[in-house]
């Protein structure tokens, strides 16, 4: 319980961090945003006459138990030392401690944070790479 009130801690402070450094219009593992969120701005993208003809969603496999610790060490703003004790934390199933040795701990409060903190950029990068005309058509 303890480690969980400290990661929760440090998630009111990160996720402050992460919201106003993050991706504008991501949605996931987003408080106040919801589904109906994600959908009202999909409506607005594509309600336009030079909308994009194709949409792509996704859901990357595993994306928390992926997460590089270097890259998390290397660019979560937290005191390193707290950061690798919430990273090896792990979790308790059926009395058995589970060692967390890539990724973020599951159910974790700060996980969330960690993980959009890590796809911050991927919505730019996406739109750098295929949307480089002002009328909206895809540069092949």
């Amino acid at each position: 319980m303890y480690d969980r009130a400290m990661q929760t801690l440090h998630s009111l402070v990160l996720g402050a961090i992460e919201s106003a450094a993050g991706d504008k219009t991501s949605f996931g593992f987003k408080p106040y945003r919801s589904t109906k969120d994600a959908y009202a701005y999909l409506h607005l993208c594509l309600s336009k006459k030079v909308s994009p003809e194709w949409i792509v969603e996704g859901d990357i496999k595993a994306c928390f138990d992926e997460i590089s610790h270097n890259w998390i060490l290397d660019n979560i703003p937290i005191d390193k030392r707290i950061l690798k004790e919430f990273l090896k934390a792990g979790y308790i199933e059926n009395y058995h401690l589970f060692p967390t040795e890539k990724g973020t701990p599951q159910g974790g409060p700060i996980s969330p944070i960690i993980g959009n903190m890590a796809l911050n950029g991927l919505e730019n990068a996406l739109a750098m790479r295929f949307y480089s005309r002002s009328d909206g058509t895809i540069d092949k």
